[in-house]
This record gives structure tokens, C-alpha cells and sequence, in this order.
């Protein structure tokens, strides 16, 4: 008998769940024995096959003991099959010897061999149930032939037997224990094999299962599901990040309550019939997430059936496209920023030439005429909304058409104090308004047009100045990075800063701040908010940073003031 543990199917903790079920049917079959007897006993005061009755109680209570020693020995044990085999071989030498007690050839015991060699075929499967089997007849044969030949007495007095019937009890016995061995080890390597089957299935299905929930976990779009009453009950990381909440915190919640305004596609989603794939559709959504920040989403949503085709719920798969959105817009920004720049040129060049003309005419007749005070008045009003109209060509045709940028290498600490130092002696710039510089001021250079960036510096602090009429305080900030990417994607940018050296530059004002939706054309060509202004200045910033190969990001909270962070390439 092979004692070496099967390491593909026996683990060491089926052979021991045996082993204990082996144990424990021992003693449910001696406890029945024992009561068995105790109240035929008492009850037809005779005894139930057992004239030694004495003996007989005291050979049960030894093989209790042995079962006791079992249990107690069993944690110790490291060899379960051995240890079950030694057991199962102790057993047919307990069931001969209870035969023997209870009259040998008269007894009705040589059936609980049967006992052992279903164990033997549950433990050991067919060699087990055939040595058993083997086993069994051995004992039982060799008790029969001691008894014939008057070796032993089971009865305690002597008795003749024919040994016609002694062979006959023993073919009959042996027939019966090798059909049971037959019968019940053929179950046995059937469940055996149903067994390895079943395991083999449930490692194929916990390998996919595990496949599909990596694939599902490791896609880059977020996926949810939801049952028929729209509850959520999974969604995968991607989705948490999207939506900066966990699995957890939305179980159970209704996808109109994260999603309210797509109340009409899951309506028309329920209508659809889950078995016709129909035309692949996809929307877009907006999402206030966790944090308050509002996101795009781009989503689709897909039926979810049973295996059998009925509808139990529906998948939603979407994406963050809010830097697909902003750089749509952005392209649009500089499509209508084009044809407006075209425009603006064509009649800028149209419109300065007669207005030449015009102030030249002006000023010539107000040399040459006699003019009183109201016609000299008016005469200077003519000419101050000439130049002031001159003025706004300029900045049309600046937009337009930039001048040549001529890029040298600057100190931007040297450009930000010379620009600060001209605003000091600007209206705008007063004692109700503070400047605070940040950082240190160690030179940072940079190729650039010192002209042009003087002008983005100028536009950028004269529009935090008038943002805070009642003062207030403009920060600015000078700094060179090396190597890394900006802290957050900038706005309005095309620039990829990975792995180069970069400088940035930030102006932030407590002023009103700026509304979402103001915030989303602050950058357009004759947008303002001023009641004086030309909607220009920031127009001319973003062109010139552009030019510089740069990037400009606008962060504002009405009422707590803007911070305008431009990302320029660095030396």
C-alpha cells in the first residue's frame, strides 16, 4: 500500500478530514453497538448475540480507548495515509476479534468488515477497497479454521461443525466482501475522478474569473454597473479615480444621483432589445466630482444580461474627455482667433491710412483758423478719439501681427522689476494697492523677447490692478524648474514640458476674481469686461507666449481674487 501522499489531489487537508471521518464513524458504530445490546439486555433480560457479555463490554471500552489515542495522537501525526491504514488494519483485527466474541461462525458480525472496506475505498480508493477486501477474508477464514479444528471456543464449550458449511460461510462472506469492495470502490474513483474534474473546473473558472477582473480593473476608461432600478453595484479603479470615489461609498446609489441629466438615455437605454447589438451611440455629460471640480464625461451605455438573455441591468463606460474639451475649445479659440486676426489686419491697414489723413487735416486746421474756445474743445476731442482710435489699431494689428520676436537670453527678475518700476508711476497704481514678490530674487533666464515679455507683464499687472478698485494685493512669483513636468496641465497650452528646463511665472491679485463662463473667453479677441477697455490685452498675451512656445493658466474663485501662471521654456 502506497503511503506517500497524492501531492495533485490529496492534500493534507482532505486526507485529514478523512482520517477524523473515519475516527468518528468508529465511534458512532461502537456507541450503537454498545447501546444496542445494553437495551436489548435490559429490556428481554437475555443477551443480544453475546453470551460473554462481560468480555464483550470490555473489549468495546478498549477500542474506545484506541479511538481516544487516535484523537490525541492525530495533531502529531505528518503521514495521514499511514496513519489511516494502520487504523483500517487495527479494525479488521477489532472486527475479528468481536466476531469471535459473539460465537465465531454463529456470530452476525463478519458484515462489519463491510464497515471497513467502504472506509478503505473512501481513504484509499480500489487498491484499498480490494485490500481490505483481502484483508477481511484472511481473518474471518483463518477464525473459521481454528474454530473447525477446535483451536478456540468462541461459546466456551466445544461444538462439531461440518466442514461443508464452514466452506460455505466462507465463500459466501468472501463473495460478499469483494462485491462491496467491487461496488463502493468503483464509487469512490468516480467521485475521485468527478473530484478532479470539479477542482480542474473551479481552478479554470477562478483563472478566468481572475483573467476577466484584471482585464475589466486594468481598462483605461471607467466602467460601472448598475441593476434595473439603476442602483450602482461595481465599478472599477479607473472609475474611482474618475469619479474620486471609492466602490464602497457609492454601493447602492442611484446613477441619477451622480448622474442627473442623463435621466432620458437610461429611459431609452430600457427600451432598447438587450439581444440586437443596434448602432453603437455615445454622450457626453457633466460631472461635479467628489472635490467639487466639474469634468466632462464621454460614456456609452450597453445591456447586461444573464446567461440566458434576460435583461438585469446595464454597463456605462466613460472617460474624462475635459482635456479633449478644452483642447477643442482651445482649437476653436484659435480658428476664430485666426480669421478675426485676418480681419483685423485687412482693416486696420484700411482705416489707419484715412485716419492719418485725418488727424493731419485736423491739426492743420487748427493752425491756420481762428477758433474760439468751444470749437478749439471740440477740435481736442477730434483729435484725443483719433489717437485713441490709432491706438486700438495698433493693438489690432499687434494681435494680428506681432512683430519679429527677437530672442536673446534675459533675466526675468531684471524684465519683472523694470515693468514694476514704469506701473509705479501709472493712475492705476496707488498706495491702496500692495506688491509682494515671492521667492528669491537669484537671476532666471530665458531666451526671449524682452520687449514682448515687458508687454505681457503689463497687460497681466495692469488687469490685476483694476480688478481691486478698492486695493489690495498683487503677488508675484519667479521660478525655474528642472526636468519635470508642470504641477497641473496648463491651460490653453500645446507645450509638452517633460524633461526640459522651465521657468514660471505667476501674477495673482485679490480682486473679484472670474465667473466659469467669463473664464472660458477671457483669451478672445474684443472681450471685456471693462467698461473702457479694448478686450485686447489678454489677447496679445496669449499671442505672445504662444510665439514664445509657452503655456498660460488662469486659476479664479470669484470673490477671492485670480492668479494668471505663464510656463515659458527655460535657457
Amino acid at each position: 500500500m502506497d503511503s506517500q501522499p497524492d501531492l495533485s489531489f490529496e492534500s493534507r487537508e482532505k486526507m485529514t478530514k478523512n482520517v477524523k471521518g473515519l475516527m468518528l464513524s468508529r465511534i458512532i458504530i461502537l456507541t450503537l453497538l454498545l447501546t444496542i445490546t445494553f437495551i436489548f439486555q435490559v429490556s428481554k433480560e437475555q443477551y443480544f448475540f453475546i453470551p460473554m457479555i462481560n468480555h464483550f463490554y470490555s473489549f468495546l471500552g478498549v477500542f474506545y480507548l484506541v479511538t481516544i489515542l487516535y484523537a490525541i495522537r492525530i495533531r502529531r501525526v505528518k503521514d495521514f495515509r499511514r496513519f489511516a491504514f494502520v487504523q483500517i488494519i487495527i479494525d479488521h483485527f477489532f472486527i475479528t476479534g468481536l466476531i469471535y466474541f459473539t460465537g465465531g461462525k454463529e456470530s452476525f458480525f463478519p458484515i462489519t468488515y463491510i464497515f471497513s472496506i467502504i472506509g478503505s475505498s473512501i481513504i484509499f480508493y480500489k487498491r484499498g477497497a480490494f485490500f481490505s477486501a483481502s484483508l477481511s477474508t484472511l481473518l474471518y477464514g483463518f477464525l473459521l479454521l481454528l474454530q473447525f479444528y477446535q483451536w478456540i471456543n468462541p461459546l466456551g464449550q466445544r461444538a462439531v461443525y461440518d466442514a461443508s458449511k464452514i466452506f460455505y460461510s466462507l465463500v459466501l462472506y468472501m463473495a460478499a466482501f469483494y462485491i462491496v469492495a467491487f461496488l463502493s470502490s468503483t464509487i469512490s474513483e468516480e467521485l475521485k475522478k468527478k473530484r478532479k474534474e470539479l477542482i480542474q473546473k473551479q481552478v479554470d473558472y477562478d483563472q478566468l474569473e481572475t483573467y476577466n477582473r484584471n482585464i475589466v480593473q486594468s481598462l483605461d476608461s471607467g466602467l460601472l454597473t448598475i441593476d434595473l432600478s439603476g442602483k450602482i453595484n461595481f465599478m472599477n479603479r479607473t472609475a474611482e479615480r474618475i469619479l474620486k470615489r471609492t466602490n464602497d461609498q457609492l454601493q447602492n446609489i442611484s446613477i441619477l444621483d451622480l448622474f442627473p441629466e442623463i435621466e432620458g438615455i437610461m429611459q431609452e437605454a430600457k427600451k432598447r432589445d438587450p439581444t440586437s447589438s443596434g448602432d453603437y451611440q455615445r454622450y457626453q455629460t457633466l460631472l461635479t466630482n467628489y472635490n467639487g471640480k466639474e469634468i466632462y464625461l464621454g460614456f456609452s451605455v450597453s445591456p447586461l444580461t444573464d446567461p440566458s438573455g434576460v435583461l438585469i441591468g446595464h454597463t456605462l463606460i466613460f472617460q474624462d474627455i475635459t482635456k479633449f474639451k478644452e483642447m477643442e475649445e482651445q482649437m476653436k479659440r484659435f480658428d476664430k482667433m485666426a480669421a478675426i486676426g485676418l480681419l483685423a489686419a485687412g482693416m486696420a491697414h484700411e482705416i489707419r491710412n484715412p485716419l492719418a489723413s485725418l488727424s493731419g487735416s485736423i491739426q492743420m486746421l487748427g493752425s491756420e483758423l481762428q477758433l474760439d474756445e468751444n470749437q478749439k474743445q471740440l477740435m481736442e476731442i477730434a483729435l484725443r478719439e483719433t489717437e485713441r482710435l490709432n491706438s486700438l489699431i495698433t493693438d489690432f494689428l499687434l494681435f494680428a501681427h506681432p512683430p519679429q520676436t527677437n530672442r536673446r537670453s534675459c533675466d526675468l527678475q531684471i524684465i519683472m522689476d523694470e515693468t514694476l518700476e514704469l506701473l509705479a508711476h501709472s493712475p492705476v497704481f496707488g498706495d491702496h494697492i500692495r506688491i509682494r514678490r515671492q521667492g528669491s530674487h537669484e537671476p532666471i533666464r530665458a531666451l526671449l523677447d524682452p520687449d514682448q515679455l515687458k508687454q505681457v507683464f503689463w497687460n497681466l499687472l495692469m488687469n490685476a490692478a483694476q480688478a481691486m478698485l478698492d486695493g489690495g494685493e498683487i503677488s508675484i512669483a519667479l521660478e525655474k524648474r528642472n526636468g519635470t513636468r508642470p504641477e497641473k496641465r496648463t491651460l490653453f497650452s500645446t507645450s509638452d514640458f517633460t524633461g526640459k528646463e522651465w521657468v514660471k511665472i505667476s501674477i495673482s491679485d485679490s480682486g473679484s476674481g472670474i465667473p466659469q463662463k467669463e473664464r472660458e473667453k477671457i483669451f478672445e479677441p474684443f472681450y471685456t469686461t471693462k467698461e473702457t477697455g479694448t478686450g485686447l490685452g489678454l489677447s496679445i498675451v496669449h499671442k505672445i507666449v504662444e510665439n514664445h512656445n509657452g503655456s498660460i493658466r488662469v486659476e479664479s474663485e470669484v470673490g477671492k481674487g485670480s492668479t494668471f501662471s505663464l510656463f515659458l521654456p527655460a535657457e
